[in-house]
Formats: C-alpha cells, structure tokens, sequence
C-alpha cells in the first residue's frame, strides 16, 4: 500500500451571494502517489467543505473542464499531482474569466468568440 501523506491546500473561494470579493480557505489533504488535484477537490468536498464548487468531466485531460490556476499557473486538475507540490499549493479560479463560485468560471464569451472564428475544417458540402 502507498504511504500516505498530507498535503496544505488553499483554495481561493467565492460565493456571490454571500461574499464581496474571493477569500482563502485551507484543506489538509491526504494523498500518495497517485493522487490528483481533482481527487483532492473531491475529497474536500466529500469531507470538508460540501458547498465547494468546480468543474470536472473526462478525468483524462481532454475536455478541458477542470482548467483551474496552481500556484498561478494554469493547470489541468486532473492530471496534476499533488505530489509535485509538497510545498503546497495554492488553488484558484482561472485567470481573466469572471468567476461564477469557487473555482467555477463563466466561459461564455470565449465558447462565443471561439464559435465565431470557426477553429475547424469545413468541408465540401456532399449531396
């Protein structure tokens, strides 16, 4: 079995409905090996704070969904490890998105500017 360890996470939070401006939370969190930032954020929210609010979906770092700010460096949460950062880590929303709660931005305006540059290949229409 790995051995386990404990890692200090902060995690920059924000309610609208209830703060003025993000505020600092910290999580002790165990983890080995193979434990990722995403395992984390599950854990503290299954253990420590029930209302923590972020995104995840392919856990294979292919959609994109977890895309979160790592010690001010835009990360994938799932394919980063707690491992590297026996320091500790610092986690936040990320960067030049408004922030709708927690680590949960609104990505509208950049799923909107990428819709209108059309970032694929079009095709000859077949009939």
């Amino acid at each position: 079995m790995a051995e386990m360890k404990n890692l200090k996470i902060e995690v920059v939070r924000y309610n609208p409905e209830v703060d003025t401006a993000p505020h600092s939370a910290f999580y002790e969190v165990p983890y080995d090996a193979t434990t990722s930032l995403l395992d984390a954020l599950g854990y503290i929210k299954d253990n420590l704070a029930p209302d923590l609010s972020y995104r995840w979906s392919c856990r294979m770092a292919i959609c994109g969904s977890c895309g979160m700010m790592v010690n001010n460096v835009p990360k994938l949460a799932c394919k980063t490890f707690l491992r590297d950062y026996t320091d500790g880590m610092k986690v936040e929303a990320l960067a030049n998105f408004p922030i709708e709660r927690d680590l949960v931005v609104d990505m509208t305006h950049f799923i909107e500017s990428l819709e209108a540059i059309k970032p694929y290949i079009i095709g000859n229409s077949r009939t």
